[in-house]
């Protein structure tokens, strides 16, 4: 009787020890997707308002690259998704710096003025542009806007980084 229930106790231990085993080795293990320091501070250098755009261009003379972005989830996915992977591909960022612009503010901004200011129709948008101080104007070169219907890839940004003499890594197309 004691052989009996020793036996019974083993095998339960046995096969208890064999089911963690393998739930531990085959089940699936969920990693929630999350937004990281690492991941804005790697990718934009600047955050400002639109109201200081004009402000930050003229105390920073130069080329700028800025990101028209709000809270919504396609400024999240473009900068996620699509920077954030060209800007780690490599061990030395082959971006150039950017600026994000908050756009949350100015809601109720119209297409035209949003099209004559940046030359885009809608954010989220990457904008290429420098300063003009004898017209006290920003001056856009280039620009890129998010799509809705048809997204955005990491291959295009980094296109349109190279077109514009802004990518410095090496480039595949």
């Amino acid at each position: 009787m004691r052989k009996r229930i020793l036996f019974i106790a083993f095998t339960a231990v046995a096969l208890v020890a064999t089911f963690v085993v393998l739930y531990r080795q085959f089940g699936s293990e969920t990693v929630a997707m999350s937004r990281t320091v690492d991941t804005v501070d790697s990718v934009i250098t600047h955050s400002i308002k639109l109201s200081e755009i004009s402000e930050f261009a003229k105390e920073n003379p130069g080329e700028h690259v800025f990101l028209l972005r709000d809270g919504n989830a396609d400024s999240d996915y473009v900068i996620d998704t699509v920077l954030t992977p060209l800007a780690m591909e490599q061990a030395e960022r082959p971006t150039p710096n950017i600026v994000s612009v908050d756009m949350t503010s100015s809601q109720e901004m119209t297409v035209t003025r949003l099209k004559n200011m940046f030359s885009v129709d809608s954010y989220p948008a990457f904008i290429y542009a420098s300063y003009d101080t004898s017209k006290n104007t920003l001056v856009t070169k280039s620009s890129i806007s998010f799509d809705t219907n048809k997204p955005m890839t990491s291959d295009e940004l980094r296109t349109w980084f190279f077109n514009n003499k802004l990518w410095t890594g090496p480039y595949k197309s």
